[in-house]
């Protein structure tokens, strides 16, 4: 067994986009690539406030948006669902696969749950030990209307002390499902909360704390030993690339068949 591992550095938030979604399409058709998962990982360059696919038309922040577009980052329609993600220092993967047989075969619910046991285990191999169990700390604010994904944690999202730490969205047609997540690397709450300002409900801009990145979950553990100091010197996209896929390979007993961009 085997999956498409595409590893494809910096791109702009368009370029982005359409190759995931040019991805999901492949699996229209039956052949060798469709027969496999794919596992993209990427990161925005520059920066990016990606929208959730039904936000283009409705609960759509103007003010956030030209905040964005007047930082010089770009502004991004995913074709995933879910809420607005701001797309800096952080690493981004994509997983696209049938839902009707393989590994990831399942109601949505049941196909975040198996991709949560590859992002479990690449924090895993990070040395850092995310919070037990399927469902979201207490802590997090669950507000209905919030534009930012990660102030609400959902079933299956990976948190450390209740502190989200990856979105994930998903997409589903008549034949595959393309799952996006974006994972912090090294998370400010204060670029955030320029961005998104009074969200999390009035000016309650502390549910920002409740937010992390895996160097400050590196920063904050008591075992920072020396094996975790030289993690968190080497939290760059190569190296943090290198254990996504490795990660994914093993939690699903897959090879990986590397995979040229201009697929």
């Amino acid at each position: 067994m085997s999956f498409n591992l595409i590893i494809s550095g910096g791109h702009s938030g368009s370029f982005n986009m359409s190759a995931d979604l040019f991805l999901l399409n492949k699996y229209k058709t039956a052949d060798a690539f469709s027969a496999n998962p794919t596992l993209r990982i990427y990161y925005f360059n520059p920066p990016a406030l990606s929208l959730g696919f039904f936000q283009k038309d409705k609960n759509t922040d103007d003010k956030i948006i030209e905040k964005a577009k007047n930082k010089g980052f770009d502004v991004v329609s995913r074709p995933t669902g879910g809420r607005a993600v701001l797309h800096k220092s952080e690493i981004t993967y994509s997983v696209t696969a049938s839902y009707k047989n393989g590994i990831f075969a399942g109601k949505l619910i049941e196909t975040y749950k198996k991709i949560s046991e590859f992002l479990y285990l690449f924090f895993i191999k990070l040395g850092l030990k995310p919070d037990n169990g399927d469902y979201p700390s207490k802590n997090m604010h669950r507000g209905k209307n919030n534009f930012n994904c990660f102030l609400k944690a959902h079933s299956y999202e990976i948190t450390f002390g209740g502190r989200k730490i990856c979105g994930n969205s998903q997409r589903r047609n008549d034949f595959a499902f393309l799952q996006h997540g974006s994972i912090y690397i090294d998370y400010k709450p204060e670029e955030h909360i320029e961005i998104f300002d009074n969200e999390g409900g009035g000016n309650h801009n502390e549910y920002f704390n409740n937010i992390t990145g895996i160097r400050q979950e590196i920063e904050r553990s008591a075992e920072l030993n020396e094996p975790n100091k030289q993690i968190a010197g080497e939290l760059t996209f190569n190296y943090l690339s290198e254990i996504l896929a490795a990660s994914f390979s093993e939690a699903y007993n897959l090879k990986p068949l590397i995979i040229q961009e201009n697929i």
